[in-house]
């Protein structure tokens, strides 16, 4: 028969007295067992010390704090404290766990059918993430799982394929929104073949569920988003690439 230390359900965090012995003899065990049990509890409660959890609490309220693994729980910013403010998890400034990041790469050329008119860089791979992905139905769509503050660092190489002058922009938008004065990028571009490579940055304001999408347009169609083939010493350069890094919440 299974004795009572067998039996117990042990807990860390909530007390709740475990199952009375069948066995009177082993009632001094099971006082024991108990006490030290809810003198843990207490010690963690006067030195505010949060056991680690793994995995995410049901019905939270505002105000709970908890301390996630990072690996079977992992809020957003790895091994982390937490707390709830009603809708998602924050970690605290200062954790040791990282922002959420993302890089992406559009590897294939890209054109515009006409001049004038903006378009959205479709990506097609995202080489590193972790809580930034790409809407499966629109690939143009860039999705932020946490809400904070954004580095974005945006590149792309251009080709134009005849000898007139041509003109590209490219800027943000934030859920379909153009963002005013958004680090907006203009180049222009004279020669046949010509190549130019392009690179802006800055910093944004993401809410939870947001999408990013980078717009672009030219005013005329010999210009387009380049896909540089590998050759036999060099790899093949992607016609967009895109790092972003959380830097705040």
């Amino acid at each position: 028969m299974a004795t009572y230390s067998d039996r117990v359900q042990k807990s860390v965090t909530l007390y709740e007295p475990g199952p009375l012995p069948e066995d009177v003899d082993d009632l001094g065990i099971y006082l024991v067992t108990e006490l030290k049990r809810l003198g843990s509890i207490l010690y963690n409660q006067a030195t505010f010390r949060l056991e680690r959890i793994h995995e995410e609490p049901q019905r939270p309220r505002i105000g709970d704090i908890r301390y996630a693994d990072g690996a079977d729980w992992n809020p957003g910013q790895g091994e982390n404290l937490y707390y709830f403010d009603g809708t998602n998890w924050l970690a605290f400034a200062g954790g040791s766990g990282a922002g959420d990041w993302g890089q992406l790469v559009k590897t294939a050329s890209q054109t515009a059918t006409s001049a004038n008119t903006a378009y959205t860089i479709t990506w097609d791979n995202v080489t590193y993430s972790s809580g930034i992905s790409i809407d499966s139905s629109d690939s143009s769509k860039i999705l932020f799982t946490h809400p904070g503050y954004y580095f974005v660092d945006f590149s792309c190489l251009l080709q134009s394929s005849s000898g007139s002058t041509q003109n590209f922009w490219a800027w943000p938008r934030i859920n379909g929104v153009d963002v005013t004065n958004g680090t907006g990028i203009h180049e222009s571009v004279h020669a046949n073949s010509q190549e130019a490579t392009l690179t802006k940055m800055g910093i944004f304001r993401i809410e939870s569920g947001d999408y990013l999408q980078a717009a672009w347009a030219v005013d005329n169609t010999d210009l387009y988003l380049y896909n540089l083939p590998a050759t036999s010493f060099a790899p093949s350069v992607p016609s967009a690439t895109m790092s972003i890094i959380q830097v705040a919440q």
